[in-house]
């Protein structure tokens, strides 16, 4: 527990920081627990709807973490405080939907943050087979292990990780991450334009966030086992 208290204050320090959360305010109504149960592959998770989950405690719009802890020290984006980063952006999501329906986010994210049809990844493939630049790339790599690595070198020129291809609200929830933990270093990223403009995107909406959070008012939060 001690290392979740750690990684979770460092977090909700840098939503402080950021302006998303302040005693009593916006962020802080997110709550955050330790399953009972473990990890079936997922690190994290934030229920909209709970159905039948509610008869085991499970409620909408909290984090939890699976109690085996699943991350990875050291590891960009593996770390048990990004796994938190990343369901903040999901709980955030929950608290103030009608934010994410503006036109920020599908024309950042390519979709709507509830349109979990659409596959990125699927989009991406089809330009990639019409892209001159990444066809000429792949010719030029004569083995198999050189035309794969270029291949999810262009990817990530795309997307900050392969997880984010999954849908526009993974893709978010993972530029999310990488921004809170990169804030103040955003430039490490120019060298891949499109993640670097998706990450300054979600800057512009995070200042406009924190606007919107004097609005909200409830709860401060404290670790809680499920």
């Amino acid at each position: 527990m001690a290392n979740v208290d750690r990684a979770y204050n460092l977090v909700r320090h840098e939503l402080a920081e950021v302006g998303l959360l302040a005693d009593g305010v916006y962020l802080d109504a997110v709550e955050l627990c330790i399953s009972n149960e473990k990890s079936g592959g997922e690190r994290g998770y934030v229920f909209e709807r709970v159905g039948h989950y509610a008869a085991r405690g499970y409620r909408p719009g909290v984090i939890y973490l699976p109690r085996d802890l699943p991350h990875v020290p050291y590891k960009p984006g593996m770390t048990l405080a990004d796994t938190i980063r990343h369901e903040y952006a999901h709980a955030w999501y929950y608290l103030d939907s009608s934010f994410f329906r503006q036109d920020w986010f599908p024309r950042t994210f390519g979709a709507a943050y509830s349109n979990c049809t659409s596959m990125p990844y699927d989009t991406w493939r089809k330009g990639v087979k019409k892209d001159p630049v990444y066809q000429a790339g792949k010719k030029r790599r004569k083995t198999e292990a050189a035309k794969l690595k270029f291949f999810y070198g262009y990817l990530l020129s795309q997307f900050i990780t392969d997880y984010a291809t999954t849908n526009a609200s993974e893709d978010f929830a993972e530029t999310f991450m990488f921004f809170l933990k990169y804030r103040r270093s955003l430039e490490r990223f120019a060298n891949r334009p499109v993640v670097y403009k998706k990450l300054k995107m979600v800057e512009r909406a995070v200042a406009m966030g924190s606007r919107r959070s004097r609005q909200f008012q409830d709860r401060s939060y404290r670790v809680r086992t499920a």
